[in-house]
């Protein structure tokens, strides 16, 4: 191993949360992500399966077999404090639907008993300070912090007084199965200097990467700060489900919005092939026109 380096970490500076699919990878859409600089802290709690130790005495009380067995990670629960109110944030790690105003602005969040979380998950990012550690260039040194796969939590706790009232996002879990690989954002610098995704493909049950880098943290935004996650597709080639062209790109919120998008083929497609819209309705392609339902 060439060059290892250690270093410390200070203070919490960014954080990105990314919303995911049912598969842990990231939901491409309009509203995908947020970035904030808006947070308190951030608390992982390990969960560990403690073995059952096995102890055998014998005959004159001394200890002839003794096996203590082996701790099992399953994970981290993490619980998010935020000093700011995002509703566009809470809705993506909550799983909960963003409330608006008449014209479309996301001006609150809710919180729905029916909602179920398990149904919905996000990434988390965080960025730290990383002080005394040398860089090159003109380039600054960060801590980058990922979990690539949480099952959404609840808003927990809070009290309204004469002081600051903080939100807690609590009951987040990792989970095995991600399907993050090097992700959709630039976070590290290739062996060219360059920006570039992850270097090396997250495996399946990684459930925590901290690493040191290089490039700096996203932008916050002071307004809601829902961002944009690939591009809007201009093309559907059928499937069971099929899949949306350009790669990386997302498809209209309902069926009134495929128009303009492209099939293929152009031809009517066949019993059962379809793409599903993002209010996760199926829809195909008649030979003449997007339909409702799988062909």
């Amino acid at each position: 191993m060439a060059n290892p380096k250690s270093f410390p970490l200070v203070r919490g500076r960014t954080m990105r949360v990314t919303a995911v699919d049912g598969c842990c990878a990231p939901a491409y859409g309009p509203d995908s992500m947020v970035v904030t600089d808006g947070f308190v802290s951030v608390a992982l709690t390990a969960n560990i399966n403690e073995p059952e130790e096995i102890i055998i005495t014998n005959a004159n009380g001394k200890t002839c077999v003794r096996d203590a067995g082996c701790p099992e990670f399953q994970g981290y629960s993490v619980d998010i404090t935020f000093c700011e109110v995002s509703p566009c944030l809470f809705s993506i790690v909550t799983g909960q639907p963003a409330f608006v105003d008449a014209a479309g602005n996301v001006i609150g969040f809710r919180m729905n008993s029916k909602t179920v979380v398990c149904d919905s998950g996000f990434s988390l990012e965080v960025w730290m300070g990383v002080p005394g550690v040398a860089c090159s260039g003109d380039a600054g040194a960060y801590g980058y912090l990922l979990l690539p796969c949480l099952q959404s939590g609840v808003i927990g706790d809070f009290t309204i007084e004469n002081a600051a009232i903080t939100f807690t996002v609590t009951g987040a879990q990792t989970k095995d199965g991600n399907g993050w690989g090097v992700g959709p954002y630039d976070v590290v610098l290739d062996d060219t200097g360059l920006e570039s995704e992850l270097l090396e493909a997250l495996l399946p049950n990684d459930h925590l990467l901290m690493q040191l880098t290089q490039v700096a943290p996203p932008d916050t935004d002071d307004a809601c700060g829902a961002g944009e996650l690939g591009v809007a597709a201009t093309g559907a080639t059928a499937g069971t489900p099929g899949t949306y062209t350009p790669t990386n790109s997302y498809g209209p919120e309902d069926l009134a919005g495929m128009t303009g998008v492209t099939a293929s083929p152009n031809t009517a497609w066949t019993t059962g092939q379809h793409v599903r819209t993002r209010d996760g309705s199926p829809v195909h392609w008649s030979g003449s026109a997007w339909a409702a339902g799988p062909a």
